[in-house]
């Protein structure tokens, strides 16, 4: 299906978000990691209803929909009904609270419970299914995804300022391919509704319409990780691109947190390996040569001889949980004592949520992690082009 075709068929529903609109409703790839050949609907409120070119098919609650893969169109069958092959199909609901169950049926996976609507088609080889979803239910989920359904409301509210920044800067990241955003963590991780946690429903609302802008009034890189480790990181120490209010900063909060620490083992033959791929000559460096100790984040592990090779190629290859690590050799062993997980940059959230806890607000979390940054109306920002 060519790129036209794509963006006319959920064009014609009236359901693409477009960015410079900030409409009400945006497009999510579902599963977008996996090959999908078929899936299960099953409505969980009334008033849906499956379009199918001219044809509709009204959906009671609990009806069951099987959609499946068949060449480059979709085969439907309502309760075990067929009901053809079509080019395209959507699961409409006008109440933008509506929800439905969507299982995985080939590959066979979970069920998941989505707000809004469903597009499905074929592309790419596999089965789309495009969730429909208000952007305020959207964001929830996303939050819901990243920190869980038991965290105080402020922490929300801070998670869902970024969330929501991040949409508004990056909602055409997928639009050639007909949707705004995929449900991976390469745009926003995205699990579903979050209609069972109403405070998450609760710090959306509060904070509708708001994002987060620099000093010159551009939505920021909002971005955020699980652990820093008692310090996050600059910017341009690990993406070598500089940035006012991404930049280093003690954090006591998270310390105690069980994200902060880690261990690893690494055999020191594989460890003079990769030394050797970044050009470090091993052969002149003693056992003792490798050590390295620092009780700050450094953007360098310096070895004996002024050689150094950055953190952050170490984490990358060995697939550690953080760049930030004490290294020293037993052996034939070398032993890492790790701080943090995560790339370290921007807020960090098991430190933002222990300042919940502590009663701090989210302009308070804001500032903290985020040097400079302000609150403002989504119509204020200064969105770049994508």
């Amino acid at each position: 299906m060519g790129v036209h075709v794509r963006i006319v068929l959920v064009l014609a529903a009236g359901l693409l978000w477009v960015p410079s609109l900030w409409g009400q409703r945006v497009s999510i790839s579902l599963h977008d990691d996996l090959s999908v050949q078929a899936v299960r609907v099953i409505p969980q409120y009334a008033g849906y209803v499956l379009i199918t070119g001219e044809r509709q098919f009204p959906l009671e609650f609990g009806a069951t929909l099987d959609a499946r893969r068949e060449g480059e169109a979709v085969s439907l069958a309502l309760n075990g009904t067929p009901l053809g092959v079509f080019a395209h199909a959507a699961l409409v609901n006008m109440d933008p609270e509506a929800r439905f169950s969507l299982e995985l049926t080939s590959p066979a996976g979970k069920t998941q419970v989505y707000d809004g609507n469903l597009s499905l088609y074929v592309d790419f080889g596999r089965l789309m299914t495009n969730n429909l979803v208000d952007q305020e239910l959207y964001v929830a989920g996303v939050a819901l995804a990243e920190i869980g359904g038991y965290a105080e409301l402020e922490m929300y509210k801070a998670q869902i300022l970024l969330i929501r920044t991040y949409l508004m800067a990056n909602g055409s990241r997928h639009i050639t391919e007909g949707y705004n955003l995929c449900d991976q963590t390469h745009c926003q991780a995205y699990q579903g509704s979050a209609f069972r946690y109403p405070k998450i429903g609760q710090a959306a609302k509060a904070t509708q319409g708001q994002v987060l802008v620099d000093r010159n009034g551009r939505l920021i890189n909002s971005v955020f990780h699980a652990n820093c480790g008692g310090e996050t990181a600059s910017a341009g120490d690990v993406w070598l691109v500089h940035n006012d209010y991404l930049r280093a900063r003690r954090d006591p909060y998270c310390r105690r947190s069980r994200g902060a620490v880690w261990r690893a083992t690494i055999p020191l033959a594989k460890w003079k390996h990769f030394l050797q791929s970044k050009g470090v000559r091993t052969a002149q460096i003693g056992r003792g040569g490798y050590n390295f100790r620092s009780d700050r984040r450094e953007a360098l592990y310096t070895l004996s001889g002024g050689v150094a090779v950055p953190f952050r190629d170490l984490r990358e290859y060995f697939k550690l949980k953080s760049a930030w690590f004490d290294v020293r050799v037993s052996g034939d062993k070398v032993l890492l004592e790790g701080r943090g997980y995560g790339h370290g940059i921007g807020l960090c959230q098991e430190g933002a949520m222990r300042m919940a806890v502590e009663g701090k607000t989210v302009e308070e979390i804001v500032a903290f992690y985020l040097s400079g940054v302000r609150v403002v109306p989504t119509e204020e920002a200064i969105v770049e082009e994508q």
